[in-house]
């Protein structure tokens, strides 16, 4: 409307026709005031709207991350770099909303000028057709950026892990001490150096096409004006037509440039949506159908393991090979074994978090492949040595462990003093735990072990009980409180429900408490019995026991 009230003033002022200028006049300031207030209401509109649509992404990355019962993929690098790409697509989301609003905007403005143009020569729109190369190299453009990019997230994700390791205050004495800065700094150096030398070549790429684009219409720009001061000298357009041509045809590249540059934006969102889709998609096809078998409230039979092996999604390694064992109700089990026998596998195994890649887990004979993760999780307790450190009130922090009680402070009370510690003396239930509030308690890593330990003894009737390594950031008086703890909880939960009670440590005096003790080496069971009768047997138990008495003895 400016465009074309600017022509027609041209028109009627050479005429002479003030009253006809006059009403042009009007016209153009109306449209371009217009235009100005609209665009601002738009901009707030556009932002409202592409917050809100923020807020509902971040809650669908949460729920995609955490969405599958089973870490088996959750544990897969691959996994993880796609996770990292999605949430850099999260945070582009808001300009991204504002930006596809303002290419709708644009590809209406055009389809406009189009019209426009036509009513001086019908060969005109066709300017708008020039001015798809520049779009579509852009897209080629946008295209090979992204993958770059793609092909660029392990080594974006092992610089944000070196910055973090860096600047992380449990890190810093290690790397003062050992004099590392200089090194980590080095590496952070080369990883930066070849992520910029990838990008870099692939932004020339980028600016390449992208010029070749906006040089194709620059020259049909030039020919449309040049086609207009034709047609106004053969008398086929008046003055005011080539005024107009000129104004639209500027404005149309005005809006071209900008679309191609809305149009990128909105091109690095389809990618990542696309990634959303495709996530989501396996999401719900892992979750979609939950089986529905029964469990019972009572384990009789125990739990057995039969020829269970598992592998990593993606992988050819064998972490667990050919596993057949059975762990009676109401027994405490001790699993012994070096670093990478298949431990913590094994556990998680058990606790339901992976799935067997072959081969069964029966809970008194019932398959957990045929019950549903949740019924299986809500009849699990677990302390893990990685355990959470849940900075919100105590009450919340050990009340999460089961949703039930989380508001109410005797249970909450009852978990924390069944762990055997001092920490419900020393600690309220309203107390804020963490330094990430402004009245948060720092706690030490014991007492943090303590509030996840108290945590898992919030279930009251677990068929499975899981103690990782529990120890690890204990001294003697406060491991000796867990191990008895251990051996109280371990024998309330098999009077109960015949639960079995699983526990992982490297400290052997602890070990031999336990009713059974599984050795595992290379992924498999080389042994199971009661401390005595593998001691008799002098193997891989008797070696490992010999090794860390003699270390004591030595000391």
């Amino acid at each position: 409307m400016v465009a074309l009230g600017a022509g027609r003033l041209v028109d009627a002022a050479i005429a002479g026709d003030v009253g006809t200028a006059t009403g042009w006049v009007v016209v153009a300031a109306v449209a371009l005031t217009g235009e100005l207030m609209l665009g601002h209401f738009a901009h707030l509109y556009y932002f409202e709207l592409a917050e809100v649509t923020d807020e509902e992404f971040n809650r669908e990355l949460l729920r995609l991350v955490n969405g599958p019962h089973h870490l088996d993929r959750a544990d897969d690098p691959a996994f993880a770099d796609r996770v990292d790409l999605l949430r850099q697509d999260v945070m582009q989301v808001r300009t991204t909303v504002q930006t596809g609003l303002q290419l709708g905007a644009t590809l209406v403005q055009t389809l406009l000028t189009a019209v426009v143009l036509a009513t001086v020569a019908p060969w005109l729109p066709l300017l708008a057709l020039v001015a798809v190369v520049p779009v579509l190299l852009g897209r080629r453009a946008e295209s090979g950026l992204q993958q770059t990019r793609e092909a660029q997230s392990p080594t974006t994700r092992s610089i944000r892990a070196l910055r973090r390791l860096a600047a992380n205050p449990v890190s810093q004495k290690e790397i003062r001490l050992s004099g590392s800065a200089d090194f980590l700094v080095d590496r952070q150096r080369a990883l930066l150096e070849s992520y910029a030398g990838a990008m870099s070549r692939a932004d020339v790429r980028y600016a390449l096409l992208r010029s070749g684009g906006q040089l194709a219409f620059g020259v049909a720009y030039a020919g449309a004006v040049v086609g207009a001061f034709a047609l106004a000298r053969a008398g086929r357009a008046s003055v005011g037509d080539v005024v107009l041509t000129i104004t639209l045809a500027t404005q149309l590249s005005v809006q071209m440039s900008a679309g191609v540059e809305l149009l990128g934006s909105v091109h690095r969102a389809a990618a990542g949506l696309r990634r959303f889709v495709a996530m989501r998609t396996e999401v719900e096809a892992d979750t979609a159908l939950p089986p529905s078998g029964p469990l019972p409230a009572r384990s009789a039979d125990g739990i057995r393991l039969s020829h269970v092996s598992f592998r990593y999604p993606g992988t050819d390694r064998t972490v667990l090979d050919d596993v057949d064992l059975h762990l009676p109700a109401g027994t405490s089990v001790a699993v012994v074994g070096e670093n990478g026998a298949g431990k913590s596998t094994l556990l998680k195994l058990l606790a339901g978090l992976y799935r067997p890649t072959s081969g069964q887990v029966l809970v008194s004979g019932a398959d957990l492949a045929t019950v549903s993760p949740d019924r299986w999780f809500e009849r699990t307790a677990a302390l893990y040595q990685d355990f959470a450190r849940v900075e919100l009130s105590l009450q919340h922090s050990v009340g999460i462990g089961r949703l039930e009680d989380v508001d109410a402070p005797g249970p909450v009370r009852h978990a924390l003093s069944r762990t055997g510690a001092p920490i419900a003396d020393e600690l309220a239930v309203e107390d804020v735990l963490g330094l990430g509030y402004a009245d948060g308690r720092d706690l030490s890593g014991g007492q943090w072990q303590n509030v996840g330990f108290a945590r898992a003894l919030m279930r009251s009737d677990p068929l499975l009980l899981v103690l990782d390594e529990p120890a690890a950031a204990l001294d003697a008086l406060a491991e000796q409180r867990l191990v008895d703890a251990y051996q109280a909880n371990a024998a309330e939960v098999a009077a109960r429900v015949g639960g079995v009670t699983l526990f992982v440590t490297h400290r052997m005096s602890t070990v031999r408490l336990a009713d059974r003790i599984v050795v595992l080496d290379a992924g498999r069971v080389v042994e199971h019995g009661t401390h005595a009768d593998l001691l008799a047997a002098d193997g891989r138990y008797a070696e490992l026991w010999s090794l860390q008495a003699r270390a004591y003895a030595e000391s």
